[in-house]
């Protein structure tokens, strides 16, 4: 028989108790943030791409513009446009990529906490004449079954504020399930009216 010494001082009601009182205060707490997951890659349909540079060969599929518009055609009515005859430059359906990209995006209820040091000023961003003050980091708590959106995301929109991941983010809590702790930082100044503080030293 295991000694007590080797057992868990918790008990598994208990951490169960605990994650679902911690996930109702992040749900009753949270607000939405915007989730870019990893875009999808395709190759253009309408130029031919070059496999060594990874663009655009500026070449169209097409060899005149009723080909392009017969192929479009065929694609039926009210489908993206993939098909469009150029004669030589950047191809005007991917831009001279050579691919396609199509965005996916998700949303996830998350506590929001801009400038969480000890040393922090609040939950707001603080510009001044003489550049930024204060909170660029913000840490959100959440559901841990956006690990994965999270983990893999291009970027987030916090308060309309577009944000990067600073670092892969981390399980707390009872059993290393009740929560999920985000750090993102900022990479575009908010907008007039998200309500940051403008400090005028004149």
């Amino acid at each position: 028989m295991p000694s007590n010494r080797n057992r868990s001082r918790v008990r598994p009601k208990t951490k169960e108790k605990f994650k679902h009182a911690i996930r109702d205060v992040v749900d009753g707490l949270s607000q939405k943030v915007l989730i870019y997951k990893q875009s999808v890659k395709s190759e253009c349909q309408n130029c031919y791409f070059d496999k060594m540079t990874n663009r655009s060969t500026g070449k169209c599929t097409s060899s005149s513009i009723i080909e392009a518009e017969n192929k479009q055609t065929a694609l039926g009515d009210g489908a993206p446009i993939r098909y469009k005859w150029f004669k030589f430059g950047r191809c005007p359906i991917c831009f001279g990529k050579g691919y396609l990209e199509t965005q996916r995006r998700t949303w996830a209820k998350c506590i929001v906490s801009w400038d969480p040091s000890e040393r922090g000023g609040g939950n707001m961003i603080t510009y001044t004449p003489a550049g930024t003050e204060g909170s660029t980091v913000v840490r959100l708590k959440c559901d841990p079954k956006y690990y994965d959106e999270f983990k893999n995301c291009e970027k987030i929109v916090v308060d309309g504020i577009e944000c990067k991941i600073s670092r892969p983010p981390v399980l707390r809590g009872l059993g290393n399930q009740a929560l999920l702790i985000v750090y993102a930082f900022t990479t575009d100044k908010p907008k007039i009216d998200s309500g940051e503080i403008i400090k005028d030293y004149t």
